[in-house]
């Protein structure tokens, strides 16, 4: 069996996509010409790049991460703790404390922060966390170092053309290499550069949401909720759970 697949993932693939799709001459080099409607191209890519990092939890940019809790000094009351430098948001409910295994508990609210703070007693058994800052703030951290991990989504949406180590958050290579769903980027790329243009952008607008509806959940999989009451075969049975009349009485 053989494919012949095409990964239409660099800057200049994309560009090139979305020229032709407008029907604009197709650039050989958009990111070092001077034409200002393939300038603006380029430019409608980055937005469209910055803005899809809040439309989803993408696998792409999906990262774990690992910070050492320790106090300054015995009975510190709290302390800030700097997030990855290419931190944009967390993965909910994946903050744990892996030295007891328990969750780490939070963002807890400035009220509930405060009523903790002038409490006689701080709670310590697992973590009791706040971002203020930009930094991760720990109530009474313990003076032995304890391990806080968690997942989270990075900012940095673009892989560089000449250092594969490099992860940036703006494409400014033709060979920059952008992570998140080279298609959906090219289809949103498109509505910001009409609009930059002042031309109707509705349709393109359209093609985006739906391609965006269809494959948001399809790049990552999804668990399958199930009618049975147990684990047994057979998962549906049209006797205990699925009978022909007062479903849901």
């Amino acid at each position: 069996m053989a494919f012949q697949l095409v990964n239409d993932a660099s800057l200049l693939n994309i560009v090139q996509n979305l020229a032709q799709m407008v029907g604009y001459s197709t650039p050989a080099d958009p990111a070092g010409g001077s034409d200002p409607a393939v300038t603006q191209m380029v430019q409608a890519v980055n937005v469209a790049g910055n803005d899809m990092l809040a439309m989803n939890d993408w696998q792409e940019l999906s990262k774990i991460h690992s910070i050492s809790i320790v106090a300054d000094s015995p009975g510190q009351t709290e302390k800030g703790f700097a997030l990855p430098e290419d931190f944009f948001e967390f993965t909910d409910q994946t903050q744990w404390n892996t030295s007891n295994q328990w969750p780490a508990i939070g963002p807890i609210s400035p009220q509930m922060w405060q009523m903790l703070l002038v409490r006689s007693t701080i709670p310590t058994m697992s973590f009791y966390w706040q971002i203020r800052d930009s930094k991760i703030y720990i109530l009474a951290p313990p003076s032995t170092a304890q391990t806080l991990t968690f997942f989270y989504q990075s900012l940095a949406w673009v892989r560089d053309a000449d250092d594969a180590t490099l992860y940036k958050n703006r494409a400014t290579k033709n060979g920059d290499t952008i992570l998140v769903d080279p298609y959906l980027m090219t289809l949103l790329a498109r509505v910001k550069w009409l609009e930059m243009k002042g031309l109707d952008s509705a349709a393109a607008m359209r093609d985006f949401l739906v391609t965006f509806e269809n494959r948001k959940g399809a790049e990552k999989g999804a668990p399958v909720l199930t009618m049975a009451r147990d684990m047994r075969f057979p998962y549906l049975n049209p006797i205990q759970n699925t009978p022909d009349t007062n479903i849901g009485f």
